[in-house]
């Protein structure tokens, strides 16, 4: 895989343009925590793990609020820019790409039992 310039899997996401929004951006580090520092080439696995995390919470915690609305939205996003740094390797895109649906596929099961 071709390594970004960005020494931090936190350097690579602030490099994303457009950014997002303020109240957005602010989710996603909280939900990304100290692994924001970790090596760039991790990036793609953290966000992933990042993501699963704050869903699960959702699963468990959510009652539907209005509030969560902001968690979902960081969580979509943690999985898209967790796809978007996969598809710096097009070779294996397919296969990570699957492998991240398959990730999600059974976490609202998993929270129900």
């Amino acid at each position: 895989m071709s390594q970004p310039s960005h020494a931090t899997v936190g350097g690579w996401l602030a490099s994303r343009m457009p950014a997002p929004p303020d109240l957005l951006r602010s989710r996603i580090m909280i939900a990304l925590g100290a692994a924001a520092e970790r090596d760039v080439a991790d990036t793609e696995g953290v966000c992933l793990e990042a993501a699963e995390r704050v869903l699960s919470g959702l699963f468990l915690d959510g009652s539907g609020e209005r509030h969560e609305a902001a968690d979902l939205l960081a969580a979509d996003a943690l999985v898209t820019y967790a796809l978007e740094f996969a598809a710096e390797s097009p070779a294996a895109f397919g296969e990570r790409a699957t492998r991240a649906i398959e990730r999600f596929a059974h976490l609202h099961d998993d929270a129900r039992a």
